[in-house]
């Protein structure tokens, strides 16, 4: 059996130098071999002949016109001035050897042949003459027999001066081509000393070759021993591979099987040795198609599975078990013979593992999702009962109040905007609400006014802690700024609450200041409080984070507020540093671009706006809301913006009112039981109802939004609702030109209302039945519940209505429970009722003694 062995680099430059000259001869061979028989041609002659063609055509032409005046002048003499038909032959003959002529000079000027000649500046003036005269030849010869019996003597003269040109050119096209037939011989001689000397290398060659061979002869017998010894190693470790190693030829039967595939499959060596794989380790379902690939193989040599790398597949053991492998096979040849070498690693172990990280990878995301929904739930449960409370609000300040009404209403707005910071701070984290807030477009205020109320807003809760709240501007030029007043108000509550809560008898101050020449503004906050501990400045910034995470702190907080100004504070393109003493106090530094406004708009102007919102024109709303208060505020607002309201309680009946007709606008709550708005509103559209549509939501997702829109309507009305908000959405729908937007409510916070709001706003009396109709619908859910009858659709419906009442009213604990029944699955089995019935039970007791203490027995 003959071996190949791999030659070492010396070895391979030799060859590789002897093929190269075996090449070059070749190549200088060809090349002799071209020249010989470029030379044994008369091209050359050829192309003397050719030019010198080219003043014979030319004379020719003369010739032939020197002839046709000859008998232009007989003909004249004879016949006056009629043509005859011997002048017309020879017009035409004069006119076929200017045709000739004028072929002969394209041909030369164009053919590759004789682009050389052309090369000097000599003769490209002559080509470029001759060009001219043909084109000015070809307008004589090209008129009719008159006119060119007429200019016979014009194209004499133009044909007799072409002559030296034409002579010259031959001259110096002979030269060229003796030239060029010179350097042809030359390089012919240069060509045949490179092959003599390429020859006499390549017999050089050719005897180290012999040489190199004699060598190789006497070192052969030494490396097939040597290949004896490393064939015997590496069996040796085949036979202590971890891995399963099989070598099978191509009709599927065992050669070779190592020590390690006795372990993974159960059998012995001489148990398996010449017996079908398929038969032993390939599981019954794979059978098929093992032994379909090593046909296909046998018939068309085309490999599917083998030297394709790591693969994942099943094998069997001894004992009919199967178990994931990871195969590598390999085809070989083995003389004539092709064999398979395949490599098996059982990875049971390993699939397991990545089992095990696949579920709790998947555990993960729906923990994720859980978080998403928990948020989404809690923006609309959250949002939809303080739309009442704002919308209270809002509609109460367009209401004459004195001078103390204004100032409670204030206050309560300013409550409710602390309450719902500390929802926008968690539902922020999720949904981005801080990206949206300092993403808008800026706009004008007033810096100064916009921190003396944010100041004053905090003064009595500093006030009771024993501080000095204090606030100085600077620089005089910051009544007119243009910026983000909305994000910059969250950023200040947040450092000057944080300065609040952390001092206690000291002093806090707020400082505003231009930078000289510059459109950055700084503001700094510094208090005289607890400071932060200087391991901690690094953190405080990050979500979740607080000073004092203990049970035993002073002041409660998310951890999420100075995590939400620093975004705030980097989409305002700014910067926010602290530094801070642990016992002495700290300092916030907020630097800002607030450039200069031509137009101001101070917060007084935009308070006495919201109180004074003009009606629109007269228009035919159809309002669906399921909760019975803000079905109540909307159609206040509505009302008050000179709109006719027609209500609807759900989405059914929405359907049906939208039925009737004659509404130009359709305003829709879209979490309702049961049929959500926008199921609702598709249900409409296939009745042929096409009034624009407004979405009212709570629910603040860029995902939610955006399937709220795809689903039909033209806008999307956020709650809290104020009649700003609801007015500028009302007047982009009429004017058609704002229709695919959202409406965020103006304020940046929200306010938590009281019962004696609605009280104020509804009247004692109608307060007091709305609550007893409450209590009732209250004490027949428990009644229903108590029964042990399951759960149906009704009771759902009912306790999501009462979950919205409870919410307005405070009942936090009572509306949780209601929401445990709520998010019980529809036609929930009897025994799973009973799990949250005594939460419930004991919070509805409560709250019905309360209303009994409040309202007093039913009249």
């Amino acid at each position: 059996m003959i071996r190949f062995f791999p030659m070492r680099p010396a070895r391979q430059i030799f060859v590789l130098v002897l093929l190269a000259m075996f090449v070059l001869t070749g190549l200088l061979m060809v090349e002799v071999r071209g020249r010989l028989q470029d030379l044994s041609t008369a091209s050359t002659d050829n192309l003397q002949w050719n030019i010198a063609q080219l003043e014979v055509e030319l004379l020719r032409l003369d010739g032939q016109i020197a002839q046709t005046r000859s008998v232009s002048m007989s003909v004249a003499q004879d016949q006056g001035s009629a043509i005859p038909p011997d002048l017309t032959l020879s017009l035409r003959q004069l006119r076929v050897r200017f045709d000739i002529f004028y072929s002969r000079v394209k041909t030369y000027e164009t053919g590759p042949l004789y682009l050389p000649l052309w090369q000097s500046d000599e003769n490209q003036k002559i080509m470029t003459d001759l060009g001219v005269y043909l084109r000015a030849g070809a307008t004589l010869v090209d008129r009719s027999d008159a006119g060119l019996r007429d200019a016979l003597a014009e194209l004499a003269a133009l044909t007799d001066a072409q002559k030296a040109p034409v002579r010259r050119l031959l001259l110096s096209g002979v030269a060229r081509f003796a030239e060029s037939s010179d350097q042809a011989r030359a390089d012919l001689a240069r060509t045949l000393t490179r092959l003599a000397v390429s020859s006499l290398l390549l017999i050089a060659v050719l005897v180290l070759l012999a040489l190199l061979l004699l060598r190789l002869l006497r070192k052969g017998r030494q490396v097939a021993a040597q290949s004896e010894r490393v064939q015997s190693r590496l069996a040796a470790m085949a036979s202590s591979s971890l891995d399963a190693i099989l070598v099978v030829d191509r009709d599927g039967h065992v050669l070779e099987f190592n020590g390690a595939a006795e372990t993974v499959f159960g059998y012995r060596r001489a148990d398996v040795i010449g017996r079908d794989m398929a038969d032993l380790i390939v599981p019954e379902h794979l059978r098929q198609a093992h032994r379909a690939g090593m046909a296909r193989f046998a018939r068309t040599g085309k490999k599917r599975v083998s030297d394709t790398g790591r693969l994942r597949l099943e094998a069997m053991r001894k004992s009919g078990e199967t178990f994931p492998v990871e195969l590598s096979i390999t085809a070989a040849k083995a003389g004539r013979q092709t064999v398979f070498v395949s490599f098996l690693r059982d990875i049971t172990q390993q699939v397991e593992a990545e089992a095990a990280l696949k579920r709790a990878r998947d555990e993960a995301r729906a923990g994720e999702k859980a978080k998403a929904d928990l948020l989404t739930v809690m923006s609309h449960e959250m949002r939809t009962p303080l739309n009442g409370i704002l919308g209270s609000l809002e509609l109460m300040q367009r209401d004459p109040l004195s001078k103390r009404q204004l100032r409670n209403l204030r206050a309560a707005k300013f409550s409710g905007d602390l309450l719902l910071s500390h929802v926008n701070d968690v539902l922020d984290l999720s949904r981005l609400d801080a990206d949206a807030m300092a993403s808008a477009d800026p706009v004008s205020f007033d810096l100064p006014e916009l921190v003396e109320t944010l100041v004053a807003s905090q003064a009595a809760l500093a006030k009771a802690r024993g501080n000095h709240l204090s606030m100085t501007v600077l620089s005089p030029d910051l009544q007119h700024v243009t910026g983000h007043p909305a994000a910059l108000n969250r950023c200040l509550v947040n450092l000057v609450g944080n300065a609040v809560k952390f001092t206690e008898n000291g002093d806090i101050a707020v400082e505003v200041e231009r930078r000289t020449g510059s459109d950055l503004v700084e503001i700094r906050v510094s208090d005289t409080g607890a400071g932060i501990p200087e391991d901690k400045i690094d953190s405080i910034f990050q979500e979740f984070v607080t000073v004092d995470p203990s049970f035993g702190r002073r002041s409660e907080g998310t951890g999420l507020g100075l995590s939400i100004t620093r975004r705030l504070v980097d989409q305002m393109q700014g910067e926010i540093t602290v530094d801070s003493i642990e016992g002495e106090g700290s300092l916030f530094q907020m630097l800002l671009p607030l450039p200069a406004a031509t137009a101001p708009m101070t917060g007084q102007a935009e308070t006495a706006r919201d109180a004074q919102v003009a009606p629109l024109p007269a228009g035919h709303v159809l309002l669906v809301e399921d909760n019975e208060i803000n079905r109540e505020i909307l159609t206040d607002m509505l009302q008050d913006l000179g709109q006719k309201v027609t209500p609807a309680v759900d989405g059914p009946s929405g359907i049906k009112r939208a039925a009737e007709g004659g509404f130009d606008l359709i305003l829709m709550d879209i979490s309702m039981p049961g049929m959500d708005g926008m199921t609702a509103l598709e249900a409409m559209r296939g009745q042929g109802n096409l009034q624009p549509a407004l979405a009212v939501t709570a629910h603040a997702s860029p995902e939610d939004h955006a399937r709220i829109l795809a689903s039909g309507f033209c806008g999307i009305v956020t709650k809290p609702v104020s009649v700003r908000q609801l007015r500028e959405a009302l007047e982009g729908v009429k004017s058609g030109t704002d229709c695919t937007r959202i409406y965020e409510t103006e304020a940046s916070q929200l306010g938590r209302q009281t019962r004696s709001d609605f009280v104020d706003r509804m009247g004692q009396e109608k307060f007091a039945t709305l609550m007893r109709h409450f209590a009732s619908d209250t004490a027949d859910l428990l009644g229903d519940l108590q029964a042990g009858t399951g759960l149906n659709a009704d009771q759902v419906q009912n306790a999501h209505n009462l979950a919205g009442m409870a919410g307005l009213l405070g009942e936090n604990g009572l509306q949780q429970a209601l929401k445990g029944i709520e998010d019980l699955p529809q036609n929930a089995p009897a025994d799973e009722v009973p799990l949250i019935l005594p939460e419930l039970l004991s919070e509805a007791q409560q709250m019905l003694a309360t209303l009994k203490d409040t309202l007093g027995p039913a009249r």
